[in-house]
């Protein structure tokens, strides 16, 4: 994209010097075409070189704004992908652990505490464990 040789404040001056002359006499006093000053006109409208800045501010606050939402959403996703991956480990891993409710060690055959997505233990009985799911409900 060509880089514009006015800036947006020389602009409105020269809208507000079209809105006093006649467009094709501002036009060639300052090089530029008359249909880039209804161009600009249609841009800018009825603002003043104070307006423009204010309006630049705000769109460098938003664009500024809208980087940190992007971002914070980025680690949001990231925290998710970790919690979720952690959480197949721990179920992958769980056979070491000892469950609350029977204080037996879940290896082969008996319960295996395993993490919740909302943080409960809960207690997944083995292949013979059939007496200990009554009595596990940490």
């Amino acid at each position: 994209m060509k880089k514009s040789r006015f800036n947006e404040d020389q602009m409105v001056r020269i809208l507000r010097e079209a809105d006093a002359e006649p467009v094709s006499k501002v036009a060639k006093r300052h090089g530029v075409s008359e249909q880039t000053i209804y161009t600009w006109r249609k841009r800018y409208g009825n603002l003043e070189v104070s307006d423009v800045r204010r309006l630049r501010e705000l769109e460098a606050e938003n664009a500024r704004l809208k980087k940190m939402l992007a971002e914070r959403d980025l680690e949001i996703d990231v925290m998710k992908d970790i919690a979720k991956k952690s959480g197949e480990r721990a179920r992958e891993t769980s056979s070491s652990r000892v469950c609350p409710g029977t204080g037996t060690v879940g290896t082969e055959g008996l319960p295996t505490v395993v993490r919740g997505e909302v943080g409960a233990v809960v207690c997944v009985p083995g292949r013979a464990a059939g007496r200990a799911r009554a009595r596990c409900h940490a």
